[in-house]
């Protein structure tokens, strides 16, 4: 029977010992690194116009309506479309300014078809979000939460309660540009749970931000001068706070 030699024991002991610290530190190191790092952001939401009088592309463009959730006795149904076709958009207004997109983008939640209009069906009976199409860049319904990909912002949603749904929405191609994106005009909207009641608050919007339940904050930017609002959905009012003069670089839309 051989002896028992300690001082390789002892050796092959500290190897492993110093292995495992190696692999500590290189663990915690890279874990560091990756939280250091500038993280992707997610996807510009964006949906094509394309020419009403172009065969190819229209015959391409595709439309689908898919179930999207259920709020108290409301069943909410998205219609979706990979393309808008020109003559379907109101006629374009050419902005004088032109921003950079959004911070905290929208997620494109069919693929490559973004929401061109919301069902609400009750007791059986339709209701369309609208008559016509739009590009709904961002929404939050009544209570509704989304989860934060690790990608997007820690600005980039909500989780404050509302007894009603809110729109982000693109109606026009403003710069001419043939895509729907958050460098064109983007009008904020408010209605019941229910699609019913819809109602434009503004036309165009560079800041949203949710601040208490039911209650928001918005901007309009205007001859150099920014506004901010308030809107309390219990009152359904809108309120002037302060108006500045700024030069805009980016808009801040913070719903998904």
């Amino acid at each position: 029977m051989k002896k028992i030699n300690f001082e390789t024991i002892r050796k092959i002991v500290y190897i492993l010992v110093l292995i495992i610290a190696v692999t500590v530190i290189i663990t915690f190191s890279v874990r560091a690194i990756k939280d250091h790092l500038p993280r992707k952001k997610a996807k510009t939401a964006q949906i094509k116009v394309v020419d009403s009088e172009d065969e190819e592309e229209t015959e391409d463009t595709t439309e689908s309506i898919d179930y999207l959730t259920k709020l108290d006795d409301v069943y909410v149904f998205a219609v979706s479309s990979s393309a808008i076709k020109s003559d379907e958009l109101s006629l374009p207004t050419t902005m004088g300014i032109e921003m950079s997109n959004a911070i905290g983008q929208s997620i494109p939640r069919y693929g490559s078809s973004q929401i061109i209009n919301l069902l609400f069906v009750k007791n059986g009976q339709e209701t369309s979000l609208f008559s016509s199409k739009a590009f709904i860049y961002k929404y939050q319904l009544k209570n509704s939460y989304y989860p934060r990909p690790e990608s997007a912002s820690i600005y980039s949603y909500s989780t404050l309660d509302h007894d009603f749904n809110i729109y982000a929405v693109i109606k026009n191609d403003t710069n001419n540009d043939k895509i729907l994106d958050s460098k064109d005009n983007i009008s904020l909207y408010v209605s019941d749970y229910d699609g019913n009641n819809l109602q434009e608050l503004s036309p165009s919007i560079y800041y949203f931000t949710c601040t208490d339940n039911n209650v928001f904050v918005f901007s309009e930017y205007n001859e150099g001068k920014i506004s901010f609002y308030e809107y309390d959905g219990n009152l359904k009012k809108v309120s002037l706070i302060t108006t500045f003069e700024k030069e805009l670089t980016e808009k801040r839309i913070n719903l998904w």
